[in-house]
């Protein structure tokens, strides 16, 4: 069945051939995974072409690099205060052992740069999911749906 971004079709053999690169428990999952990546990527190319990162004619290079600093600029994405590191590592204090088996944690000063990098790639993360559910809001997708896989 296919789907479309609003006049762009994108059809089952696409979806198949997307399938190798999303490895999963079961081939209905793995279809989901390609088609939500399929769509993802048609709905920032054309987002990228309204905002002006690039022309119809761009190559899969130049989309992909469009894409980068579309979301660079559309995604804002709060840096990680040490306040919130220092929470998230009174939080969680368990992952931070010193040695394997070990109850006693490594001191915040030696994982604060771990935690300041995982926690903005979470904010990267969520920014870009709900920039995504934005798009998918403001364009016409259909034969998917993109919301409930996020």
């Amino acid at each position: 069945m296919p789907m479309y971004v609003n006049a762009v079709e994108i059809d089952d053999d696409q979806v198949f051939q997307e399938m190798q690169y999303h490895p999963a428990a079961t081939r209905e999952e793995a279809r989901d995974n390609a088609a939500r990546a399929l769509l993802i990527r048609e709905l920032l190319r054309q987002e990228a072409m309204e905002k002006g990162f690039l022309d119809a004619a761009a190559d899969t290079k130049t989309v992909e690099i469009a894409t980068m600093q579309l979301l660079e600029e559309e995604v804002p994405v709060p840096a990680a205060t040490s306040q919130a590191c220092r929470h998230y590592y009174d939080h969680n204090i368990e992952r931070f052992a010193s040695a394997r088996g070990s109850k006693l944690p490594l001191p915040f000063d030696t994982v604060k740069d771990q935690i300041t990098d995982y926690l903005q790639t979470q904010s990267m993360r969520q920014g870009i999911q709900a920039y995504v559910l934005d798009l998918a809001v403001r364009h016409r997708v259909a034969g998917f749906d993109l919301a409930a896989s996020l």
